[in-house]
């Protein structure tokens, strides 16, 4: 029997961004350049041949300037690899974005965070 179940979003997402970011799926590891991505599920839909993800992503960097930007772009490049379909990514909505202050874990860096919701191709797999 085959069935459609969801993909790893967190790194399929990551793996988009990868080519012009430092990204991560999940977590921030304890050592990382900045500026840098974190990519995070935090629920979402799922329907037959595709699912739709709620997805956060963070933006770390030394200056607010610097974080906001990164993550405009990060959004701005999502939407190009969702419109080019060259990934599991069909299409990425953006539902808020915009800087929160510093990071609440290093008060030293500057944070912006986007939610998303991100529709893509489930994977075919034998039961």
């Amino acid at each position: 029997m085959k069935a459609y179940r969801d993909i790893d979003i967190e790194e399929e997402v990551r793996k988009a961004l990868a080519d012009k970011f430092t990204a991560f799926a999940s977590k921030l590891p304890s050592k990382y350049k900045l500026p840098n991505i974190v990519v995070r599920r935090i629920g979402g839909t799922s329907e037959q041949k595709l699912g739709s993800y709620n997805v956060t992503i963070d933006v770390r960097a030394k200056e607010s300037a610097e974080a906001d930007e990164t993550l405009r772009t990060a959004l701005a490049y999502l939407q190009a690899v969702a419109w080019q379909q060259t990934t599991e990514i069909r299409d990425v909505e953006i539902n808020a974005s915009g800087s929160w202050g510093n990071d609440p874990v290093r008060p030293d860096l500057s944070m912006c965070t986007a939610t998303l919701v991100v529709t893509a191709h489930k994977e075919l797999v034998d039961l």
